[in-house]
């Protein structure tokens, strides 16, 4: 089983058939590479080629620093299960499970994915996979989704397939069509131990929008977010990283821990400071957050 602490500030699409945008996002800064077989792969004839593709350069050395995964087309199409059977050929960490709408959707692709590993002599649950909340019956059954299987870490929100669903309107000024779901995901998705993936922003060069987009989608809980263009990936990653205030002051707090616990109390005010256990629990999560993030950039520049 994977490791349930995950790294996902910055996953990015990828087109899975094209091989020079794929060269480009080997040198890109994300923490997660998505080769895509849905959306972004036209015509139908490329979703064939894309499968060989991705199973041919996820093999590639220089892709080794990411996590990588497979967007794969919808249950109901008729490429799904070739795109499981053959994509799991190659190095892949993971699946992003495109509107998922029941936990039957999920537990689907969990047995597939079992019976695989078994037939390879893979270990079990070598797969992981991150469903993709973009409809109305997937927030409405989103509890149900978040524990159909072992194999999710990551609950991901997909705005503008629900917005599209439900019939409303996007307005990226007051964000009133997508504000319900969005503060939801991140709630499960916590509840659960599972990290919380934001909804793409669409207006790839608008940067200050993005900016803002970040900073309520941190707030709210979330850890990281779909990225559609390698100008994103800085910002997203410095948002969705620890500050140095941030970690000085979480190291501070378990410091004056071991102070309140030397006193025989959990909850304390040392040195003008409350200390009590949500405090300590967020401290531990920043500090481990930044241990990932610093192994993530020696993996960057080796």
């Amino acid at each position: 089983m994977k490791n349930s602490l995950q790294l996902l500030r910055t996953m990015m699409f990828v087109p899975g058939h094209n091989e020079k945008i794929i060269d480009s996002a080997s040198k890109s800064a994300a923490d997660a590479l998505i080769f895509d077989l849905e959306d972004s792969v036209q015509p139908v004839s490329n979703k064939l080629l894309a499968r060989e593709i991705i199973v041919r350069r996820s093999k590639e050395k220089q892709f080794d620093r990411f996590q990588k995964f497979v967007r794969l087309n919808e249950i109901e199409t008729e490429f799904f299960l070739q795109d499981v059977l053959q994509v799991t050929k190659g190095n892949i960490d993971g699946f992003l499970l495109s509107k998922t709408n029941t936990k039957e959707d999920v537990q689907y692709l969990d047995n597939l994915l079992t019976s695989i590993e078994l037939e390879r002599g893979l270990e079990a649950n070598t797969f992981t996979i991150v469903p993709i909340l973009e409809s109305a019956l997937s927030i409405v059954n989103i509890n149900e989704i978040a524990i159909s299987s072992k194999r999710i870490i990551a609950l991901g929100f997909g705005s503008e397939d629900y917005v599209s669903d439900i019939q409303g309107v996007r307005d990226f000024e007051t964000n009133l069509s997508i504000s319900f779901p969005r503060n939801l995901v991140p709630i499960v998705a916590r509840a659960h131990n599972l990290e919380a993936i934001d909804a793409a922003y669409i207006n790839v060069h608008d940067l200050e929008g993005l900016d803002r987009h970040l900073q309520i989608g941190k707030v709210l809980g979330y850890g990281g977010m779909w990225i559609l263009h390698p100008k994103q990936n800085e910002l997203a990653n410095k948002v969705f990283s620890p500050t140095e205030e941030e970690y000085k002051t979480s190291v501070e707090f378990l410091r004056l821990y071991e102070e309140a616990k030397k006193l025989n109390k959990g909850v304390a005010i040392i040195e003008g400071k409350f200390v009590g256990p949500p405090l300590i629990t967020k401290s531990k999560d920043i500090i481990a957050r930044v241990e990932l993030i610093e192994k993530r950039k020696q993996q960057f520049n080796s």
